[in-house]
């Protein structure tokens, strides 16, 4: 078939040219193609062979024993494999310990699961899970992947950062799967209704956790959070406000149209007439009330589930800290067995990755190119002051079109812009245009005075899909290993849901395809 291609190409005898001596666009194209495929599959092929691979004689000594020897070399086994593991249940490793890997661990736990959890840092939460805006949005459907969005992120790239709000980095282009990460936002985002369709995925999610945290809230998991009253949006123009408000009647969402300041007062039973509240209202006078969002403190959350985790599963639950996924372990079958990481190798039935954008590094060890982008984000937090008490940040989580504001239990949260980059860490935040950016029009827009260092700053880097749609899937070839990642800037607005999905994929269920990997190309 490719020498047929190759053959047919695009030559024609112009200018006294024969075509033997002619060699056609066509042809360059198709060779280069060629080329980066065998390229990848060689990549592909060198990672896979990374692994380990042990014979069953060798796993069942490496279970029993804890030690064996591998060609030249040695192999230890992890010591968490011996702690809490209920016989007859199977043991599935979840790789992170940020919000979305102790929920899917909670999750499977609930389920009857053992579990263990292996997380490079020495704390829960310690990467985007982090440090975030507090915002809890399981019914914002805006993708950021859309064709308005590719454009306008394209021509930012000659503007200069601090005008604005989402871009391109240049740097993109030296991550891993950029380039598929590229070409498939193009095939699978252009469209109008391309973007209804990964908006009501999106919501699928969020649906799906407001229903899980409905059961969880009896634990007590919640106290301290989803104060706000709903979410307050602000457009720039009427047109933005009416497509909005006729985006959310379509996908069935709740709202209240804001005609009049009296209209945010009445719903809310309190007097907000103050000079920056009505400042803010009378700069844009179009606004939105979400009903069903609120605030969250992820890291607080997740810190929570995990006590949660070891206080009422002791004998199915484990957490491994300080230690980083490096390679698979395989069975002469090519049936993942365990992982091996810097302390040793753990064991498992099933594995789930939920490693954000890195989970691409553990996806290439199984011959897959994982479409995932940093887009990385700014934070910004502080004590909030005396006179915050009647602000509309304090009632509601605040939507501008420049910033998230929220204030959760007297703590002052700001975050906002997106630029799809590598992943590089920022040697000081503080000083970045989109810190920079929020700070501004946040002091503009409100009418404060707040300086950069009234705040702890922090930028953080979100997994971000072609269709701004979380994959929750199958890893294709390998029936027991998942991935639960790519949520983009919504982690703890999808955390339950996602798990829930998560757990009835690996339970076999079908229905939810629209999250697999396999919907992407060149992959």
């Amino acid at each position: 078939m490719i020498r047929k291609i190759l053959k047919f190409g695009f030559s024609t005898t112009t200018l006294n040219q024969e075509p033997k001596h002619r060699f056609s666009l066509f042809k360059l194209i198709a060779g280069a193609a060629i080329g980066v495929y065998g390229f990848d599959q060689g990549r592909k092929y060198r990672e896979y062979l990374s692994n380990i691979f042990l014979s069953k004689e060798q796993l069942n000594d490496l279970a029993l024993k804890n030690m064996i020897k591998s060609k030249d070399s040695q192999l230890i086994a992890h010591p968490i494999n011996s702690v809490n593991n209920i016989k007859n249940k199977e043991k599935v490793v979840v790789v992170g310990g940020g919000i979305i890997g102790i929920s899917q661990a909670l999750k499977l736990l609930r389920m009857g699961y053992n579990v263990t959890v292996i997380e490079q840092a020495n704390t829960v939460a310690s990467e985007c899970s982090a440090f975030n805006g507090n915002v809890f949005n399981p019914m914002y459907f805006l993708p950021l992947v859309t064709r308005d969005n590719l454009i306008y992120m394209i021509k930012n790239i000659f503007e200069k950062p601090e005008l604005t709000t989402v871009r391109f980095n240049m740097n993109a282009f030296l991550e891993d799967n950029f380039i598929q990460w590229g070409i498939n936002s193009l095939l699978l985002s252009m469209t109008d209704n391309a973007q209804i369709e990964n908006s009501r995925k999106q919501l699928r999610i969020g649906s799906l956790t407001l229903q899980d945290i409905e059961k969880l809230k009896p634990t007590g998991l919640f106290k301290g959070h989803l104060i706000a009253k709903g979410q307050l949006g602000f457009f720039a123009s009427d047109q933005k406000v009416n497509a909005y408000k006729d985006r959310l009647e379509l996908l069935g969402i709740p709202h209240i149209k804001v005609e009049s300041f009296e209209q945010i007062e009445q719903f809310t039973k309190t007097d907000l007439k103050t000079e920056p509240n009505l400042k803010l209202f009378n700069r844009f006078k179009k606004a939105l009330i979400l009903t069903t969002e609120s605030n969250l403190e992820t890291r607080d959350l997740t810190q929570s589930m995990l006590k949660y985790c070891q206080e009422n599963f002791p004998n199915q639950f484990a957490i491994a800290f300080q230690t980083s996924a490096q390679n698979f372990v395989l069975d002469p079958d090519k049936n993942v067995k365990g992982i091996q990481t810097n302390k040793g190798i753990v064991l498992g039935d099933r594995f789930v990755i939920c490693l954000a954008h890195k989970s691409k590094q553990l996806a290439q060890k199984l011959r897959l190119n994982l479409p995932i982008v940093p887009a990385k984000g700014w934070a910004m937090g502080r004590t909030a002051p005396e006179n915050f008490n009647q602000t509309l940040v304090k009632e509601f989580t605040l939507n501008t079109p420049n910033y998230f504001a929220t204030n959760l239990n007297g703590h002052l949260r700001l975050a906002g812009c997106a630029e799809v980059c590598n992943d590089t860490p920022s040697s000081d935040a503080s000083s970045e245009w989109g810190a920079i950016q929020i700070l501004n029009r946040f002091n503009e827009q409100n009418g404060f005075n707040f300086k950069m260092n009234d705040f702890t700053v922090r930028s953080c880097f979100r997994p971000l899909t072609p269709d701004d749609v979380a994959i929750i899937s199958e890893v294709p070839g390998f029936k027991n290993v998942f991935i639960n990642a790519g949520h983009g800037s919504r982690g703890m607005s999808y955390c339950f849901g996602a798990a829930d999905i998560m757990s009835q994929v690996m339970e076999g269920s079908k229905e939810f395809e629209d999250y697999s990997v396999k919907r992407y190309y060149f992959i």
